[in-house]
């Protein structure tokens, strides 16, 4: 089985990154694997015990930062990393058995950009969503369980498998985000636009701690700068010049088996 590497960024995270970190490694699977941390910047101590007790965590590499925001930790820790997979994880995540071996068998298909799980809520576990789409104001919405492994137009940046070859090939998150805000959707597209399909299994599931806010000082113009980043990007402005028209085939938003929510 390929080497994994897990990518965790994070930043006052609280004791949910010791939670996240004690699950993954108490969680029974076959596949070899590592972990990086990100600390981008943290003022609380959350990852204080990962430099304290590091004969115990002795799987675990720590990196710290200065606050390059999520899409660069993302890069960064693929960077200081080195299996033939990557699976990209939130620091508030609690995992289930052999989930990182389902999750790299799937990648084993030619043609496969990546790979996520069900994501359900941790405080209502039977809330699970599977894949996300948006709706006409780039707003994310969830998808239902389909049948078996199924196309999506974007895999959840809680938890997201990719083989490093495609990573490179893709030149990983958009480096030039802002703290917070569109780095799944915008990996997506470009897995997407690059010729790689993006899927869900649904028969694995992790579970997530949604929060109503970050631990962070974020900004609304921050937010919007990622947005509007996406949208010059990846779609153009049509002859009338109102909106945005995708540069692709506006099917991929709801790719084969997956019908239109809105």
């Amino acid at each position: 089985m390929p080497q994994v590497s897990i990518v965790i960024p994070c930043k006052n995270e609280g004791r949910f990154i010791k939670q996240t970190i004690e699950s993954i490694l108490d969680t029974p699977g076959r596949v070899p694997y590592d972990i990086t941390v990100v600390n981008d910047g943290s003022t609380d101590g959350c990852c204080t015990f990962l430099q304290t007790r590091q004969k115990i965590y002795s799987r675990v590499k720590l990196i710290n930062t200065t606050g390059i925001g999520a899409a660069n930790a993302r890069n960064l820790g693929a960077r200081h990393s080195s299996g033939e997979v990557l699976v990209f994880c939130d620091a508030h995540i609690t995992v289930e058995e052999d989930w990182l071996d389902l999750l790299a068998e799937d990648l084993g298909e030619e043609g496969i950009g990546a790979v996520s799980p069900g994501i359900a809520n941790m405080n209502q576990v039977h809330a699970i969503g599977y894949g996300l789409t948006w709706n006409e104001a780039m707003e994310a919405r969830w998808l239902p369980c389909p049948v078996g492994m199924a196309e999506v137009p974007f895999a959840p940046g809680g938890c997201v498998a990719v083989k490093r070859d495609v990573f490179n090939n893709v030149e990983g998150f958009e480096r030039g985000f802002r703290i917070y805000g569109f780095e799944d959707a915008e990996f997506s597209l470009k897995l997407w636009l690059f010729g790689y399909r993006v899927l869900v299994d649904p028969g694995v599931v992790i579970k997530h701690y949604f929060r109503e806010s970050q631990p962070y000082a974020i900004t609304m113009e921050e937010y919007a700068y990622n947005a509007l980043r996406v949208a010059l990007s990846h779609f153009t402005p049509p002859a009338g010049g109102k909106g945005y028209e995708h540069v692709f085939p506006p099917e991929k938003l709801w790719p084969t088996g997956i019908r239109n929510p809105l």
